[in-house]
């Protein structure tokens, strides 16, 4: 789905399509009829706050209800227009985000202000305020990036990842493989075991957990699809990149 960026760019509309999101996401939250997986995950979560929480990018827009809503949660936003809706929309909700954006290319998180969205994030996570970010960056879908590794690393605070999937839901093939849930479905909160990343990992480390939070969001996104009965809707090897490309 895609928004003229001159739409996205008037301050009247996208205040107006803020609210209307803010309404549809509060619309689906009260009807969905939501299965926690393990039943304990959220009692976990709460007490390993302040954490990383984690999910693909595909699933954001319904990741808040994926997380213990009476933790103190800042979420990452890209600076883009498109997501700058959708932290207006939080806003509505009483939600402060942070506005960064990352990518596979070296050098290129600097330039969309990665970096400053990083040390915010070390900064909230210092404070007491768990942080809420997708692994993976445009456009290489579910392939985690080494920047959420490097977040735990340097503020010490565990990893979990966390996926919410609805039964009905409008599904796309693109990059990310964008869903919009429905209101009224049943749906399905799935947690990972806390991932800790050592304060002296090194690159090899890094790689390596890296490559298992790929794994391990695979997994439990793979199992929240078939415990909502629709298992061959998630299927992420044709839509991964090569990470040092952009495509």
């Amino acid at each position: 789905m895609r928004l003229d960026r001159k739409i996205l760019n008037s301050a009247v509309a996208s205040r107006a399509l803020s609210h209307l999101l803010a309404r549809y996401v509060l619309a689906v939250r009260r009807t969905a009829r939501v299965t926690i997986v393990p039943p304990d995950a959220l009692d976990v979560a709460r007490a390993e706050a302040p954490a990383i929480f984690t999910l693909w990018h595909g699933l954001i827009m319904m990741s808040t209800r994926a997380v213990p809503l009476d933790l103190p949660i800042v979420p990452m936003v890209a600076r883009n227009a498109a997501a700058g809706v959708f932290a207006d929309a939080a806003g509505t909700q009483g939600i402060r985000a942070i506005r960064a954006s990352g990518s596979q290319k070296a050098g290129s998180q600097h330039r969309k202000g990665g970096v400053a969205g990083f040390r915010q994030a070390l900064r909230e996570l210092a404070a007491g305020n768990s942080v809420l970010m997708t692994a993976d960056v445009p456009k290489v879908g579910q392939v985690s990036g080494k920047g959420i590794i490097q977040l735990a690393r340097l503020s010490g605070r565990p990893i979990i990842p966390v996926a919410y999937v609805s039964r009905y839901g409008l599904r796309f093939n693109n990059w990310d493989r964008m869903v919009v849930d429905l209101p009224f479905s049943p749906a399905t909160v799935r947690h990972g075991a806390p991932i800790r990343v050592p304060s002296d990992a090194d690159d090899e480390t890094v790689e390596k957990l890296r490559c298992f939070l790929t794994e391990e969001l695979d997994r439990i996104t793979q199992d929240a699809y078939q415990r909502s009965g629709i298992a061959e809707k998630f299927k992420p090897g044709p839509f991964r990149q090569d990470p040092a490309t952009d495509g």
